[in-house]
């Protein structure tokens, strides 16, 4: 190659677009596999690929080794290792670059390459700082980036810190609230109850009528009390997922008249006219029968509470699409427009509402809203502000009524006069008092406060036929005492667990147990009926 070609290569190398093909057609020209162009970097401490150069090369560490040495300002050959072959490399250092040639054997540089290496040496020094340059000019963009991010990041995170330690104190005292509400509702109950009996203490003649009256009001105020304790259990259950769903096809027209049952003695106590319009034909949802009737009979006692006496309550039953659409009006206290949103939530109660409520807790509509909510339903209020009356809608998915069959007759059992019942709980007043009720209703009832006890006295009188057993118990559990009672008597009694939970989860692991039932505490009187029924035994009226 003539002179003037191979100057202008080397011009070519100063542009580190052209650079890589530049140094490939000289290495060419001087019959070499590679010419390479290095700049030192200080804070490394090593020898980097020029702008424009291939930043890998396939090298062993002679390779290295002698890039190390070429550091230094002077001419240096060595034998490297490259791409897998043996090179004679010979390097030109000089203004911390270096330029290496790669062949066969060992080839000089040029005179024109020599003439050429200052200013080439200052050209990649120039474009190095320039690339260092950009660099740290886009770190330092990125890093400023990052910052303002982190900034708006730290903004929001402040705001929602602040809103979040807002909500706690909200809820705080809402919960306050809430206590002393349920401390003085536990307490409404109780005291007519204390008093009562009292006056059945003191009274000398023990006047029948007297008595009875005590008795009723004793009756009516346990039911509220354990309406309200229900009611807490219902809401931490759904909360958490623990209620069963018993789901059927039902009307809602009869389901409504059974709500309307449950709740006519708020109604009719406070003087409200209620009317009822039906939807045009039958509709049918499906969903739990118990706990529907409980949302319908809460909106409805809602209803009566908050309406002043001698209001008026609709309820209007019509389709919309797929849906069902339950709406309960009424004339009452109404609602703020803006609590409308939060009506449904925990510890929420209507300002100034209290002291018209007969009686609550406030938390009947959270769990109307969790109950519609489990049936793929929704509710959501109306009012048009305080004084002017509230409206709920319950809406839940239609389905098709069901194909009626004719009742099959079903078997009667063979009746015998007595059934033997044995209770145990270590709560002595419990057992008692439970024990009572049996013999009341014609059962021989023997009570056991430990399991112990209980196996003992079924190996000394003989099995019962039904045993009411009480998971709580101190040393051997109710479940433990149930396995070891089906270990020594086998299936000749009829366990049934008493507990305070009646989740799903609750009822498999009774079940597990031995347990043939599973009863929540308190037990009603129609379910000891149930038991003692199927048992035999005859109930007195």
């Amino acid at each position: 190659m003539t002179a003037g070609p191979l100057r202008s290569l080397i011009d070519a190398l100063g542009d580190e677009t052209r650079r890589a093909e530049a140094a490939g057609e000289i290495a060419r020209a001087l019959g070499a596999a590679y010419l390479l162009l290095y700049v030192d970097d200080k804070e490394l401490g090593l020898l980097l690929p020029a702008a424009g150069m291939p930043k890998t090369l396939a090298a062993g560490p002679r390779w290295r080794q002698f890039l190390a040495r070429c550091r230094e300002p002077g001419e240096f050959t060595a034998p490297v290792d490259i791409e897998g072959r043996e090179f004679i490399a010979h390097a030109r250092a000089a203004g911390q670059c270096a330029f290496v040639l790669a062949a066969g054997t060992k080839i000089a540089f040029p005179d024109e390459f020599e003439v050429a290496l200052p200013m080439l040496c200052a050209v990649l020094r120039a474009q190095q700082a320039l690339a260092i340059g950009r660099a740290e000019a886009a770190d330092a963009r990125a890093a400023a980036a990052k910052a303002h991010q982190l900034a708006k990041a730290l903004d929001a995170a402040r705001g929602a810190a602040a809103e979040l330690n807002q909500q706690l104190r909200s809820e705080h005292q809402r919960k306050d609230e809430f206590l002393a509400m349920l401390a003085h509702e536990l307490r409404n109950p109780l005291a007519p109850m204390t008093t009562a009996i009292e006056v059945m203490r003191r009274s000398p003649e023990r006047d029948p009528a007297l008595l009875d009256r005590q008795l009723a009001l004793m009756t009516r105020q346990l039911h509220q009390l354990t309406h309200l304790v229900d009611d807490l259990l219902d809401v931490s259950r759904v909360s958490r997922g623990l209620i069963e769903l018993r789901r059927e096809v039902l009307r809602l027209d009869e389901l409504l008249a059974t709500s309307l049952d449950a709740s006519r003695p708020l109604v009719e106590s406070r003087g409200h006219r209620v009317r009822v319009v039906e939807a045009p034909a039958p509709l049918h949802v499906h969903g739990d029968r118990v706990r529907l009737t409980q949302v319908f009979s809460n909106l409805l006692n809602n209803a009566a509470k908050y309406t002043p006496p001698g209001g008026d309550i609709e309820v209007q039953v019509l389709q919309d699409g797929g849906q069902a659409c339950i709406r309960i009006s009424d004339t009452g206290v109404g609602i703020p427009k803006e609590m409308l949103g939060s009506i449904f939530e925990m510890f929420t109660q209507v300002p100034g509402s209290l002291d018209r409520a007969p009686g609550g807790l406030g938390i009947g509509l959270t769990l109307v809203r969790m109950l519609v909510d489990s049936h793929g339903g929704t509710v959501r209020a109306e009012s048009a502000g305080p004084g002017l009356g509230s409206t709920f809608h319950v809406l839940l998915p239609l389905v098709a009524p069901p194909v009626r069959s004719a009742p099959a007759d079903a078997p009667r059992k063979p009746g015998r006069l007595h059934a033997r019942v044995m209770v145990v709980d270590d709560n002595v007043d419990a057992a008692q008092s439970l024990a009572e009720i049996l013999r009341l209703m014609g059962a021989d009832v023997s009570v056991a406060h430990d399991g112990a006890h209980a196996l003992e006295l079924a190996q000394a009188l003989g099995q019962p036929d039904i045993v009411l057993l009480d998971i709580g118990l101190p040393g051997m559990d109710g479940y433990a005492t149930a396995r070891e009672w089906r270990r020594r008597f086998g299936n000749s009694a009829n366990l049934h667990a008493l507990t305070g939970y009646g989740s799903a989860d609750d009822k498999r692991r009774t079940a597990q147990a031995g347990f043939d039932g599973h009863l929540v505490k308190p037990v009603s009187f129609e379910q000891l009926q149930g038991l003692l029924a199927n048992a035999g035994v005859a109930i007195p009226e």
